[in-house]
């Protein structure tokens, strides 16, 4: 297999249909154990909590049936990741029930709207309030993360939002499960020049390499599920994982308070977002855009005329070889080995560029408090679904 399909595979399984019968077990027990055999780390998003039987339950349940694929395979505990609506169970609760049954391993805890937006309710605004009150307790525990990007966008407008409730293991990337991603990481520290500026000659040819290497990724690579072959296939999806930009700003002397600061990293995102989409179309335009998208036109053959002439002009204009290219993490925003300074939580309207977030890596938060920690997925949690909304409005081509 090549080596950078080994980034993992994302999962849903539905607990209370894989809890209903001995067959139903079996058979995620061997999904799962087919998978960790291959010496392929698994992320687990497990929905269907809330049955006849009180959740908590149900999971434990649960973890018991992965627990014999986990033993049977020989693979470490930290080989399965778990990942739960953070509406579902309290954090820790799943974190004991996690390492009593499986082991240590990571637990990303997805952070929708209901718990970041105010509730009115007030059963429910008490359960906000144990949610974030119990993550920042485990805040420095580098196993328990959230997540809060609840859909993967892309730079083409043809095509539409996709829910992200899985996440790829290794670099904690938010996706829908099943999906086959080729992964490439960029410091913007590595395009400096001597003196510390951007040297925008080096970080285009970089960015056309990342955009071609990872494109041939997706003819080479033997993806370890059907359904991530076909993805792979329909949507060739890279993520350029942007990281380093709060270390830039640091070394340029930047007050991340500032607008100036902000505008000035957004501009430099925003030259980034450009060149990648370029490249994606450039190849498109020399080998072929993303078969989804003759998938998603085959509608407009047996439409009007008119209809097949504004899908064809729209390809011409705005379709792309990778359904999705860049991705910036949360935390890159903050300059890496040391403390977080929650200062530079102003610098988070970049996520606004990104197809997708990556959460692994989380800084050092011990001496945030509980506000500040709210706060910034909060902030973020609104930066991104400002960022759909718009997404929305620029589907209607």
């Amino acid at each position: 297999m090549n080596q950078r399909t080994r980034d993992g595979v994302a999962l849903r399984l539905d607990a209370c249909a894989t809890l209903a019968s001995q067959a139903a077990m079996l058979r995620a027990q061997q999904q799962v154990f087919d998978l960790l055999a291959r010496r392929l780390p698994v992320a687990i998003t497990i929905g269907g909590l809330r049955g006849d039987q009180r959740p908590e339950v149900v999971f434990v349940k649960f973890c018991k049936v992965l627990q014999g694929a986990l033993l049977d395979s020989g693979m470490p505990a930290s080989a399965i990741t778990l990942v739960l609506d953070g509406g579902d169970l309290s954090p820790q609760f799943v974190w004991m029930v996690r390492g009593a049954i499986l082991g240590r391993g990571a637990v990303f805890l997805l952070v929708g709207c209901e718990l970041s937006r105010p509730a009115t309710d007030p059963e429910w605004r008490r359960r906000q309030d144990r949610f974030w009150l119990q993550s920042w307790h485990l805040r420095n525990c580098r196993y328990i993360q959230t997540a809060f990007a609840p859909n993967v966008t892309s730079p083409c407008p043809l095509f539409a939002a996709e829910t992200a409730t899985g996440i790829l293991p290794t670099l904690g990337l938010q996706i829908p499960p099943g999906t086959a991603w080729a992964v490439s990481q960029l410091n913007v520290c590595d395009f400096t020049d001597s003196s510390g500026e951007l040297d925008e000659p080096a970080l285009r040819e970089g960015l056309h390499r990342y955009v071609a290497s990872g494109d041939g990724v997706h003819d080479a690579a033997d993806w370890p599920t059907a359904a991530m072959c076909h993805d792979s296939w329909s949507n060739r999806r890279l993520a350029i994982n942007l990281t380093g930009v709060g270390d830039f700003a640091k070394s340029q002397g930047m007050d991340p308070r500032s607008l100036i600061a902000l505008q000035e990293l957004e501009t430099i995102v925003r030259l980034i977002r450009n060149i990648v989409d370029e490249c994606s179309r450039e190849l498109a335009n020399k080998k072929e855009y993303a078969p989804a998208l003759e998938i998603a036109g085959d509608g407009a053959a047996t439409a009007g005329h008119a209809w097949r002439s504004r899908w064809q002009a729209a390809l011409q204009f705005a379709a792309t070889r990778h359904r999705n290219l860049l991705c910036i993490s949360p935390w890159s925003v903050f300059p890496a080995a040391e403390s977080a300074d929650a200062r530079y939580c102003d610098l988070l309207p970049i996520l606004a560029y990104a197809d997708t977030c990556a959460f692994a890596g989380v800084p050092c938060l011990r001496s945030w408090n509980v506000n500040e920690f709210r706060y910034l997925h909060q902030r973020a949690g609104a930066i991104l679904e400002q960022k759909d909304a718009q997404q929305m409005i620029a589907e209607q081509v």
